[in-house]
């Protein structure tokens, strides 16, 4: 196993753990916020789903899904308390999109050169990336995050945690 076939297979696990922690969740359940100001689940994985695609295309991935300036605005961190969230698209097309995504983001990542891991991080990054290796590698991380963030939601509808 390459170091890249291991940063895709942390993609390929964090994507899996995505899908476990909605599988059970209702239309409705996919869409509720646990909180106010909290996100849904389902802008939780829209917003998965525009990262992956962004970052594959980023790293040479062709063949990727059109995305309207309207999804881009709905899906794309703010930085700011979530306000009233409906409408954001089914459980269904948000996995598919992000399933693609995920899919040309592994592929794109190992095809990656070694030299790639190497250098200074893309701007925008986050302040814990130096080094463009890390900020493939933290794509894993940010997935994850918000695997947490699906535990909060599935909790807050008196579901079981899942490993």
């Amino acid at each position: 196993m390459t170091t890249f076939d291991l940063i895709a297979s942390g993609y390929r696990m964090a994507r899996q753990m995505a899908h476990n922690m909605c599988a059970d969740l209702t239309s409705e359940e996919f869409q509720h916020q646990p909180v106010p100001g909290a996100n849904s689940a389902a802008w939780i994985v829209g917003h998965l789903a525009l990262t992956a695609k962004r970052t594959a295309e980023r790293l040479g991935a062709t063949g990727m899904p059109e995305v309207s300036e309207e999804f881009i605005a709905r899906f794309k961190a703010t930085r700011q308390t979530a306000g009233a969230q409906a409408n954001l698209g089914s459980k269904s097309e948000l996995f598919a999109l992000l399933d693609v995504a995920m899919e040309k983001l592994m592929e794109a990542i190992r095809r990656l050169p070694p030299e790639a891991l190497v250098g200074p991080a893309p701007t925008p990054a986050p302040a814990v990336v130096t080094n463009s290796g890390e900020m493939v590698l933290f794509g894993v991380m940010h997935i994850m995050m918000h695997c947490g963030q699906l535990s909060t939601v599935r909790r807050s509808l008196g579901k079981p945690p899942l490993l």
